[in-house]
Formats: C-alpha cells, structure tokens, sequence
C-alpha cells in the first residue's frame, strides 16, 4: 500500500472506536452478527435485486473505481448499481466488501464527484469499518425481525454505534481527498448532497458554502446550544454536511496533509513504470500488484496475470 488507515484516520473515529470496544458484550453482539447475517446472505441479495457492474456491463460506471482501488492498495470490491431515487452508496462485507451506488448518485454526481465518492467507500475498507458499518446498518433497518439475540443487547450498542459510525464517515471523508488531491471534490459533493444536481447546483459558490459550514461551528458555543445540536445529531447516521466540510477543508489545509500528498509523490517516483499500467513498480515485485504484469526485474514473459471476471 501507499499509505495505511493510520495516515488519515480521523481522532474522533479511533476515540469512538475505542468507547464501543468498550461497551459490554460488544464482542458477543458482533459474534452473533456474523452467525446471523453471513456475507453469503448479503450478497445473494445484491446479485438477486442489483447490476453488477464491470468492464463490460456499463463501464462508463465502473471505470472510475480501478484507480481509486490502485491508489489506495486494494482489491477490487464488488461493485452494484441499485436503482433508488436517493443519491446514496454504501458498502457491506467483511472478507468480500460489495459497493454500491444508487441511480440517483449516478445521476446527481460529475464523473470527477462519483469517483470521490467512491474512494469514500474504498476508504471505509482500508479503514477495516466495514464489518461495524454492516451490523450498524442491519440493526437500524432490519431490528429484530432478523437480528434478535443482538437486539436483546442493542439499548447502548445502538447509540454507539452510531456514534462511531458518524465518526468513521470523517475518515472515509480524508481518504476521498488524498485519492482527489484535494478537498473541492469532497466538498462539491456534500454541496451536490446538500441542494441537488449539478443542474442546480452547478453555480454555487464554494467559498461561501465553506464560510456557512464554519457559522455552523458557532452554534455550539454555549452549553444550550451544543445540547440541542448534539440531541439532532444523535440519531443521525451521518455528520450533519457543514459538519464534514469543515473538518475536510481544515485538515486539507493542515501541514500533515500536504507532508503525505508529498510522501506519497515521492513514492510514486521511486520505481520505473508498469508496462501495462504505468504505475511505479518496486525492485522486489515479480509481478505487478496493480494488474499483474510481469515486472521486467524477473526476465518473464510479460503477461498479465489472469485476474477474475466481475
């Protein structure tokens, strides 16, 4: 990898992550999760009720999600087109992640903000959230008409899980900037979010968006205050849109931020190029981790190794 979770995990994240770890019998409401709703499950529902996307099954789609998974290291999750009028992508899966983007996303975003959207999600796997995310998610949709020995136990797991799981969107948030170089795509999709297609939004301005997001941060200055947007927040499964263009433009702002744009420049430079993708190969590979070309170091026959079909 290029980089690991711990370059861009956001501290709200970790502490909240900490504070469910803590919360008792976590370990056995997770255990039951995955007695409960094997992947298998999930993903027979994806493959009965979506369209699985590729190089062949509408490509203009999925033709963004290769170089976000090159930039961040991973392997390719399954990606899905759900038709849902709500812009929305989610991922689900632990051992085999499965993404999927809403029709309304596809028809809300630019090419450039789908793909930021898309390294959000790819995000959440190199930050390992998406096992946590998952069993949120169940638990807020589905309850006990299918997880009840773990809704038995749900009073407080609920509201932390929760809680994290607004927090982890932060650190999802960082790697959709590092993989876009920058904070304007991220922000132009909370604006697209936040008031609608391009068509309508095409026109906003930016800084004036940013300027609403940091007045949102002075409603918390008295007690009162930071109580009732703290109660509205609370049952939220996201951090409210000013909320994450904040800390996106102050972090895209921060010395550390540019330290790893510069980091990863300068390991991007370290290699001579893939023949079949250009991206930088290390001295030690045999063979390229991106698509599976045969490094020139090895003296083989340069042929892609055969990789699976979506």
């Amino acid at each position: 990898m290029k980089f690991s979770a711990r370059d861009f995990t956001h501290p709200e994240d970790q502490a909240a992550l900490d504070a469910l770890q803590a919360v008792p019998f976590f370990a056995t409401c997770v255990q039951m999760f995955m007695q409960t709703v094997p992947e298998q499950f999930l993903h027979g529902l994806s493959m009965a009720q979506k369209i699985r996307l590729g190089p062949s099954q509408l490509p203009e789609i999925y033709q963004h999600l290769p170089p976000v998974c090159a930039a961040l290291g991973i392997v390719e999750p399954e990606l899905y087109l759900e038709m849902h009028p709500f812009p929305n992508a989610y991922t689900y899966g632990d051992t085999r992640p499965m993404l999927t983007v809403t029709s309304g996303l596809v028809e809300h975003l630019t090419p450039a903000e789908l793909q930021t959207v898309m390294a959000h999600e790819c995000g959440h796997i190199v930050c390992q959230h998406v096992l946590y995310r998952t069993m949120t998610d169940m638990l807020l949709r589905f309850g006990a008409s299918i997880l009840q020995s773990v809704a038995l136990l749900s009073a407080p797991l609920k509201l932390a899980l929760l809680y994290w799981y607004r927090s982890s969107e932060l650190s999802a948030d960082r790697a959709a900037a590092v993989v876009m170089r920058g904070a304007t795509p991220v922000v132009n999709v909370m604006i697209r979010l936040a008031g609608g297609s391009k068509a309508i939004t095409d026109n906003v301005n930016i800084d004036l968006y940013t300027q609403q997001a940091e007045a949102y941060e002075k409603l918390h200055e008295s007690m009162w205050d930071k109580l009732l947007q703290g109660a509205a927040a609370s049952g939220q499964e996201h951090p409210f849109l000013a909320v994450r263009t904040r800390e996106i433009v102050h972090w895209c702002a921060s010395p550390s931020f540019q330290e790893l744009l510069q980091r990863l420049d300068t390991e991007a430079s370290s290699g001579p190029p893939c023949p079949g993708c250009q991206q930088p190969l290390q001295s030690s590979w045999k063979f390229c981790k991106y698509c599976g070309h045969a490094s020139p170091h090895t003296g083989l026959a340069s042929q892609p190794e055969e990789s699976p079909q979506p």
